[in-house]
């Protein structure tokens, strides 16, 4: 592995932030929404709960930012706290290579800090290599997402 640091996320990262957003968005095959991505990151970087669980990596040798994780924190209707890890997402060149777990392992510190009851992932049926590194940390298949998206097609009758 390179010489890799994983830090609490800035408001002076937030283009580095946006990046690396959009590179994950749009290798899920969807449109990158600028404003969507300032409401979303902006409520996070100062929400005083929430701005401790935007994390990113970047490479030392060359200070280039190769990841970030977010890692909220979410009241259950029940009044249960749970956290949740959202927008995980490493460059090409640094998976597989122990940043992904190490930036894993930093959000989960930062959950258990805070003193959530338990900590869910939703990840899309095609992230394999996601989907193995949640079980290595000792994550469990609970219930499964089905999604219909009513902007590309009309349920049939």
């Amino acid at each position: 592995m390179t010489n890799i640091k994983v830090e609490i996320a800035s408001p002076e990262q937030i283009e580095d932030l946006k990046n690396l957003t959009k590179l994950l968005v749009e290798g899920l095959g969807q449109e990158f929404d600028p404003k969507r991505f300032d409401w979303g990151i902006r409520r996070r970087l100062y929400d005083p709960l929430q701005r401790h669980g935007i994390l990113i990596a970047f490479d030392e040798d060359d200070n280039t930012v190769v990841g970030m994780i977010i890692a909220e924190l979410r009241i259950d209707p029940f009044g249960s706290s749970e956290g949740y890890i959202k927008q995980f997402f490493l460059k090409e060149k640094y998976r597989k290579r122990g940043t992904g777990h190490l930036l894993l392992e930093k959000a989960l510190e930062h959950l258990k800090k805070i003193k959530v009851e338990k900590i869910k992932v939703n990840i899309k049926e095609r992230a394999v290599d996601a989907s193995s590194l949640y079980e290595k940390m000792n994550f469990k298949r609970v219930y499964e997402v089905l999604e219909l998206d009513l902007t590309k097609e009309k349920p049939k009758s």
